[in-house]
């Protein structure tokens, strides 16, 4: 299928797929892995990105060359969140905590404890945009420097700077009104 949209495509937009694909094969891998924790799934999600970016090359070419990267880096975000969601539709027997708790150090209270602040995190999480998500992700998980999202997002450094501070304000503040729905109801 890949070989008949080279067929149809300009020696140029071949040459930019072959470029794209030569400098961000391994960074789009990396970023999909961290986010997915699979190999195969963050090789699922780059490959239909650059299935996404082949069937895009036009309006992609058309593009300035600073604003290919972050566009395509879009199209990975959307393509590992697709696998993330279907992942919440099944769950895997390994990915239950359960069994593997040692008998003699478990306690169950402080379990409890951990996992509720989890979960109210999480639930925190999941209110932000996808972008916030995203963002979240490259900075907390990946550990990204402002710096590289910057470089990464086609944003200044400082515009990367403000966005974290928004995003930690708005989930300390979710936080916060998780807490207060608890104890009053």
């Amino acid at each position: 299928m890949i070989i008949i949209f080279f067929g149809e495509m300009s020696d140029d937009e071949k040459d930019l797929i072959d470029r794209v694909f030569s400098k961000m094969n391994i960074k789009m891998y990396n970023i999909s892995l961290n986010m997915l924790r699979n190999k195969f799934d963050a090789e699922e999600a780059v490959a239909q990105t650059f299935l996404k970016i082949i069937d895009n090359i036009e309006k992609i070419s058309a593009l300035p060359c600073p604003r290919i990267e972050p566009y395509c880096v879009i199209i990975l975000k959307n393509e590992t969140m697709n696998i993330i969601r279907e992942r919440k539709k099944i769950i895997h027997v390994e990915d239950v905590d359960y069994f593997g708790h040692i008998e003699g150090d478990y306690d169950i209270e402080e379990e409890y404890l951990e996992t509720v602040n989890k979960e109210q995190l999480l639930s925190c999480i999941n209110r932000l945009s996808d972008d916030e998500k995203f963002f979240v992700h490259l900075r907390f998980v990946n550990e990204m420097k402002f710096k590289d999202i910057s470089e990464l997002l086609g944003i200044t450094e400082e515009t990367a700077k403000k966005r974290s501070q928004r995003i930690l304000k708005k989930i300390r503040l979710y936080y916060k009104e998780g807490e207060k729905s608890r104890q009053y109801g």
